[in-house]
């Protein structure tokens, strides 16, 4: 899938550019608002030359980083992540969030995403308060959650104190897809504006 333009494909990805209608249906599978086949034109104008596909992630939003999937013993996530990001440096499934997280800590170079079922962690309360905490300690490193309590799949970042796209579970490959591509891009975006707030902070305070 290609939410975000990969610059070194070729001419011939032209042909498979999305097409007017697709990503309604897409999104009323997901349950958000049918798109209206005139913003569907402008998108696709815009976006002329990109190559969409939505069952795997662009190449060039993993392909520098190891993915850590938290779940229970069955490892649906672990399953649908593995078809759809294999670019990636590493995917590993762990049964317990410390032990993720001590792993993403102790990384150097590479870059790391995290992908957790919090119907697995305990009482929301606890899901809430290890993902904070995991915020503060990483607050570069995506975050996606899964849950059988939400309402539908929310790739916004509504959640952004503890996540940077959320999934309603069970789910498929194609939402876990959307999830992770959603999540890198979101996940930047939330670091530089914290990262300015910082600075701004620092230069007010001097």
């Amino acid at each position: 899938m290609t939410l975000f333009q990969d610059p070194h494909l070729p001419r011939d990805s032209r042909e498979g550019s999305i097409r007017p209608g697709m990503l309604s249906r897409i999104l009323a599978r997901l349950g958000h608002d049918k798109a209206d086949a005139q913003r569907h034109r402008r998108n696709r104008d815009r976006d002329l030359g990109i190559a969409v596909s939505f069952d795997v992630v662009a190449p060039h939003l993993i392909k520098e980083r190891r993915i850590y999937v938290v779940e229970g013993q069955t490892r649906p996530l672990f399953s649908h992540v593995s078809k759809i990001a294999a670019p990636a440096l590493s995917i590993a499934s762990l049964s317990n969030f410390a032990r993720a997280e001590s792993a993403i800590l102790g990384l150097r170079s590479e870059q790391a995403l995290l992908v957790v079922n919090i119907d697995t962690l305990g009482t929301t309360a606890e899901a809430v308060d290890m993902l904070i905490g995991f915020r503060t300690r990483s607050p570069d490193t995506p975050v996606i959650i899964g849950s059988a309590s939400f309402a539908r799949h929310d790739f916004s970042m509504s959640r952004g104190v503890i996540a940077d796209a959320s999934m309603r579970m069970p789910c498929d490959y194609m939402s876990v897809a959307l999830a992770i591509e959603s999540a890198v891009g979101n996940s930047a975006m939330r670091f530089r504006a914290e990262q300015s707030y910082l600075s701004a902070q620092q230069t007010c305070a001097n």
